[in-house]
Order: structure tokens, then C-alpha cells, then sequence
């Protein structure tokens, strides 16, 4: 009898994990141009396997955001200057870009991280909004640490200066 009790237990317990483990929402971020990225959920953020270690700055942005094209020179910069500890993810959300306006944001703004569309990736944007709390609104951005915690949630236009901070106390944490 208590072998079948210690089966029925393990047995439980592996279903339960199993279970747990099919509803951990996974996600794959594809764009035009830009890296295939692989993103699990984890307790407090998300981890993108292909970034693991680094702080990731995910970035949610419009090209016709007056906020979000003067922020986006910063972002090149901090990537440019922390690149071996830092991501940039950039998502564009408002209406999906034409190649030909792709083109003149490249040329224009010489990104050095990757963007991806909304629209192609609707599944992660849904999650990342209803976990953060997110209403649309642009700029927006998460800062997550070198394990995939969220640090910060940026609802708005950022300084360089201030996001610099907290990158620099995410890398050197």
C-alpha cells in the first residue's frame, strides 16, 4: 500500500510539473532583418535565451512618437557604449512600417539593436502589456537585470542620463 501511495505521489507531482511547465508562456519574436529571439516568462520578468546575462532594455516605440524619435539617439548611444552587458530590444508599435520608411529610420537613426513590429509579434506584445500594466502609451520600457528580473518599468519619455544610471547599477549589481 505504500508504494502505491508513494507512485500515485510521484506520478502527481511529475503531471503537476509537466502541467506548470505547458503553461509557462514561451514566445518567439521574429522581424524582418532582425535576430529570431526566444523569450520565456519567469517569476518576476522574462528571460530571452539568447541575451542571458546581459541587462536588457525593451523598448516599445512609433515613428511618429515626437518622444520616442528624440529618445532613440540615446539608446543607440548606451548600446553602443554598454553592448557587452547590454541589449537593446526595440518593438515598434503603432502602424506597421513600409520597407521604404524602415530604410530611412536605418539610415537616419543608424540603429545598432534590433527592431522588431508589433504586428508580427502581437502574442508577446498582449503578454508584456498585461503584465506591466502597459496602456499604449509611447516610449515605453522595461529594464530587466542580468537574470530577467524587471528593475524598471519606464512609462514615458527617459533621459539619457537616467537610464545610463540605471543600466550602470544593473551591470556593476
Amino acid at each position: 500500500m505504500k508504494r502505491l501511495v508513494a507512485a500515485f505521489f510521484a506520478l502527481t507531482t511529475i503531471l503537476a510539473l509537466n502541467l506548470f511547465a505547458a503553461q509557462t508562456p514561451v514566445f518567439t519574436l521574429k522581424g524582418m532583418g532582425s535576430p529570431t529571439l526566444h523569450i520565456k516568462e519567469s517569476p518576476n520578468g522574462i528571460i530571452i535565451d539568447e541575451y542571458k546575462g546581459k541587462v536588457v532594455l525593451l523598448n516599445f516605440f512609433g515613428k511618429h512618437c515626437p518622444w520616442c524619435l528624440k529618445e532613440i539617439p540615446h539608446l543607440v548611444e548606451l548600446q553602443k557604449e554598454y553592448g557587452k552587458d547590454l541589449q537593446i530590444v526595440a518593438i515598434h508599435a503603432q502602424q506597421p512600417m513600409t520597407m521604404a520608411e524602415r530604410s530611412e529610420f536605418q539610415k537616419r537613426f543608424k540603429f545598432n539593436y534590433p527592431i522588431y513590429e508589433y504586428t508580427d509579434n502581437e502574442d508577446f506584445v498582449q503578454y508584456i502589456s498585461q503584465r506591466s500594466n502597459w496602456s499604449g502609451n509611447l516610449p515605453f520600457s522595461i529594464v530587466f537585470d542580468k537574470k530577467g528580473s524587471a528593475a524598471k518599468i519606464i512609462p514615458g519619455y527617459a533621459p539619457k542620463e537616467d537610464i545610463e544610471a540605471m543600466i550602470k547599477y544593473l551591470i556593476e549589481r
